[in-house]
């Protein structure tokens, strides 16, 4: 029974090998798909146009300069998703009543409709989708779906998030968010507007804003 056994494994491990073959990929040879143009669909999305969004950077605010986070972004899954993990440094989006900055992470890339996608959570409980691509100017846009919350007053309110990504000549991003409110023609009002600056091992650091008393 055991020499029967033996036999079936063994038989087993040879057509996994034979698959692996007829395939053209050796075992360890890393497989590289997720380059050039997506073709499932007709889309002109291509898996590189989120490639200026990668590496270790620290995030200031545009207008000041103060050091808002540190952002790693970095691909995973074969260079098909984009994994981000976001450490804010100041106390600006901390949630009410928590002693914890904010912390939040996404996963990105392109869905079967040809459409970028990024699945955004964090520790103040925002969890959301957004979806879009680049635009003519070759700026990222992601939109959410519509989400209902209720305001200070307790009434139920409908809001999305439009972000922005835009790569400058320099190597920063330029990035800003708005808040949209109640409709497509709604009320759009920016709620950050900050800029990303590569992280350089012994460089400079930006100066970090003091919480608020």
């Amino acid at each position: 029974m055991k020499a029967i056994k033996t036999t079936i494994k063994a038989a087993a491990f040879a057509g996994a090998a034979c698959a692996l073959a007829t395939t053209g990929y050796a075992v360890d040879e890393e497989y590289d798909g997720c380059k050039g143009q997506f073709t499932f669909v007709d889309s002109d999305a291509t898996y590189e146009d989120f490639d200026f969004w990668l590496g270790d950077w620290q995030v200031v605010a545009t207008e000041s300069g103060e050091l808002r986070s540190v952002d790693d972004v970095k691909m995973t899954l074969d260079g098909c998703v984009i994994e981000q993990h976001w450490t804010q440094m100041d106390d600006l989006f901390s949630a009410q009543g928590s002693p914890n900055r904010l912390r939040g992470t996404s996963l990105t890339g392109i869905d079967a409709t040809g459409k970028w996608r990024q699945v955004w959570t964090d520790t103040s409980g925002s969890n959301f989708v957004l979806t879009g691509g680049l635009d003519e100017d070759g700026v990222m846009v992601l939109t959410s779906e519509w989400i209902t919350a209720k305001d200070q007053a307790g009434n139920p309110v409908d809001f999305r998030n439009i972000w922005h990504w835009k790569p400058m000549p320099d190597g920063t991003i330029h990035n800003w968010g708005f808040l949209q409110r109640d409709s497509e023609d709604g009320k759009k009002t920016k709620y950050f507007d900050i800029t990303y600056h590569r992280s350089v091992k012994g460089g400079s650091s930006f100066v970090l804003k003091k919480p608020e008393e």
